[in-house]
């Protein structure tokens, strides 16, 4: 179990993940490890989080290393880069028999980061198909994973306010993510948690460039957290404690009949 949060920003992108995995016996979940494998940067620019089972995003992990390998991301549109990454991992699950749900697919999906041209990409691809879906305009964010249900509401919450609706930029977007993880962390029953992980692409010296987050960057957001939410804590009492409320206004004389 999972819960993945990614933004398209302004100039650059961030995803963001747990780091809980679930070992199973078929659909009956037994214990949760520590897993630090959900986020995973190739080649210095390509950042790759999945959410499901972990030998098909092994699998995926290889598809996407190989395009790299090949130089597909410098040599195609985003759209036919990602159909060539689509097409080469169904066809790898299928290779051995993965089964297809109506529901739940190959029990796979992704999120990817990837500069191509001279813009970030992030893409979605989601269950049940395995097809991917670009974020664009203003579906400049997503969510995946069990955690979804919780970070998708609080995401949109974020977006109008924090970020009035448009693309953040990376920093503004960092702190969104954070938030919506640790929102999520928080209130699920089970399946996803701490420590959160974070992976941004922005430009340094004019060449994109992927990397995780460090501990103290980290840190800082959940310093920001705090802060906010004991503002908010304050505002009720301070604004209900000052407020006066105003007097119904009376209602016109009845007028006399001749």
């Amino acid at each position: 179990m999972t819960v993945l949060v990614g933004v398209l920003c302004s100039d650059g992108l961030v995803v963001g993940a747990d780091s809980i995995a679930t070992s199973s016996a078929g659909m009956h979940p037994l214990i949760q490890v520590r897993s630090d494998d959900k986020i995973k940067i190739i080649g210095g620019r390509v950042i790759i989080a999945g959410t499901g089972a972990v030998g098909l995003g092994q699998r995926f992990h290889a598809v996407v290393q190989k395009a790299w390998d090949e130089e597909i991301f410098s040599r195609k549109s985003c759209n036919d880069c990602c159909r060539h990454l689509a097409t080469a991992a169904v066809t790898d699950f299928r290779g051995t028999g993965t089964p297809q749900h109506s529901q739940h697919g190959y029990g796979f999906a992704a999120m990817l980061g990837v500069p191509i041209g001279n813009s970030p990409e992030l893409v979605e691809f989601g269950l049940p198909d395995f097809q991917p879906e670009r974020k664009t305009g203003n579906m400049h964010f997503v969510s995946m994973g069990s955690g979804q249900v919780l970070a998708d509401p609080f995401l949109a919450f974020v977006s109008r306010v924090l970020w009035q609706g448009k693309q953040p930029d990376v920093k503004t977007a960092t702190f969104g993510v954070y938030w919506a993880l640790d929102h999520a962390i928080k209130f699920a029953p089970g399946g996803i948690g701490a420590p959160i992980r974070i992976a941004v692409l922005r430009r340094v010296s004019n060449e994109w460039s992927a990397r995780l987050l460090e501990e103290a960057e980290l840190e800082e957001q959940a310093q920001h957290i705090s802060e906010i939410e004991s503002r908010i804590s304050g505002y009720p009492a301070q604004i209900i404690a000052q407020g006066e409320v105003s007097p119904l206004p009376q209602p016109p004389p009845p007028s006399k009949s001749a």
